[in-house]
């Protein structure tokens, strides 16, 4: 009885670690006073991020792509943007969020510092010929299609999220594609990911 107490402690204390370090790699990103029209915010976990701001219609006004620091101070100053709505939106592997800007016609800058969306990607492990997919933050269903790059269907389901999450492992064999592409679609987000097995 007490190796099952121990075994089970153990498999717990594991997994709420691989969770701290899951989010100890997610970037977090928190504005600074905004002065005129620039605005100043401060990037922790900044490796591989990508920012890109927006206009409304989704055309690109610019876009940055962050190295391997730590931590990063960025300041945009916006002073040549028209008045109306813009978009800093962060993107890492492991997620994506989007925060709202406004300049206004007397020039100055509101900036909402908690994101609007916040996306979690599809996160996968490969081992051999087995591809576990797992979705985290879910607020929807996802609609998950596997494919080879002929276009043959292997999968397709809509799936309901159990408490956010959705775990899901696919047996893909060689014996009929190398390649597949596995496609997570939810809340009006589209992910793809090709697979290659040797």
């Amino acid at each position: 009885m007490t190796r099952i107490l121990k075994s089970t402690f153990l498999a717990g204390f594991l997994l709420i670690s691989a969770s701290l370090m899951s989010k100890d790699r997610d970037f977090s990103l928190s504005f600074g006073n905004a002065t005129a029209k620039t605005v100043n915010f401060e990037v922790l976990n900044a490796q591989n991020i990508s920012l890109v701001i927006y206009n409304e219609t989704y055309g690109e006004v610019f876009s940055e792509k962050l190295g391997t620091e730590n931590s990063v101070s960025k300041s945009y100053n916006l002073e040549d943007l028209a008045s109306g709505t813009y978009f800093l939106v962060a993107e890492s592997e492991q997620k994506i969020e989007k925060f709202k800007i406004k300049i206004n016609s007397d020039n100055t800058l509101e900036i909402e510092k908690t994101p609007f969306a916040e996306i979690n990607k599809p996160e996968y492990t490969i081992s051999g010929n087995m591809v576990k997919l797992h979705l985290s933050g879910l607020k929807t269903d996802a609609d998950i299609t596997v494919t080879d790059l002929s276009e043959n269907v292997y999968y397709s389901a809509t799936k309901k999220a159990q408490d956010g999450d959705i775990n899901l492992t696919f047996d893909l064999g060689l014996r009929t594609a190398d390649k597949y592409i596995i496609t997570v679609e939810e809340g009006g987000n589209v992910f793809n990911k090709i697979i290659a097995l040797n």
